[in-house]
């Protein structure tokens, strides 16, 4: 029987045992150097869109708190326009106080007018300077603004303008107007509490939304790290087994041309 001098079959199994560990081994490789299990469809069709979801989904929560977050500066805006109204209310209330008392000439009286006239200026001139990003607050124009965050969520400010807190016509200059002017003003400070009270509510509620959202976008990314990840332990070791695998199949393989070349020695070739 004579002897078949060649080199390896390419159908061998040592040479498919070696063709599957090398590519077995770029492919740890490549999850060890990215750091992702999940590196293209390829490798793992289901997870990824599971994973491209659960990402999309962190997305839209980052964006909702960013919305919410508008929403919460824009009643801090107002609140604080509403600060500069009641401490300009308090104001009216002492000089409408002062302007009460009988012993006052009409001359004193006229320069509480006065000043009482420039306070209720300055209130309506923050009723119509208040504003967020170009939107007026306090004057009408911002009464109900949505955020854009799914399920709902909008800011609801009521307008302060001397209108609305009945404070157009107010005069001091009698004692009578004086006296009038006190519970106009009491009924007004009321009024501005009512809406801070309001605006504060709504900011609890919308902090409390951010946080559920930051919570779920953490949570989310989580998940989406255990499914398009490595576990670096498990690649090692797969990393490893793979290495092992294809130095015997590269032993197998130089078994196998043994044969020939000594075939050749002995031949002299």
């Amino acid at each position: 029987m004579g002897m078949h001098i060649n080199q390896a079959n390419p159908t061998s199994p040592a040479v498919r045992q070696a063709g599957a560990a090398g590519k077995a081994l770029n492919k740890n490789l490549a999850a060890l150097a990215s750091g992702l299990r999940i590196g293209q469809a390829a490798d793992d069709a289901a997870g990824l869109t599971i994973a491209e979801g659960l990402r999309a989904r962190v997305r839209q929560f980052t964006r909702e708190s960013e919305n919410l977050q508008s929403g919460i500066s824009m009643i801090q805006t107002a609140e604080g326009g509403l600060a500069s109204q009641q401490e300009g209310v308090g104001r009216l209330r002492e000089l409408a106080t002062e302007a009460a008392n009988g012993t006052l000439t009409d001359d004193q009286r006229a320069a509480l007018q006065t000043e009482t006239q420039q306070v209720l200026e300055q209130i309506e001139a923050t009723a119509q300077g208040t504003d967020f990003n170009g939107r007026q607050l306090l004057n009408g124009t911002a009464t109900e603004t949505e955020l854009g965050v799914e399920g709902g969520a909008r800011v609801e400010i009521q307008s302060s303008t001397l209108a609305n807190l009945g404070l157009e016509g107010v005069d001091l200059s009698t004692q009578e107007g004086a006296q009038a002017a006190i519970e106009t003003f009491e009924k007004a400070g009321e009024q501005i509490s009512g809406n801070q009270a309001l605006l504060g509510a709504q900011q609890n509620n919308l902090e409390r939304a951010v946080e559920v959202r930051e919570t779920g976008a953490q949570a989310l990314t989580e998940a989406e790290s255990r499914i398009r990840d490595v576990d670096v332990a498990r690649a090692a070791i797969e990393r490893s087994r793979n290495e092992v695998l294809l130095r015997a199949s590269f032993g197998a393989i130089a078994q196998n041309n043994l044969g020939p070349q000594m075939a050749l020695r002995l031949l002299g070739l």
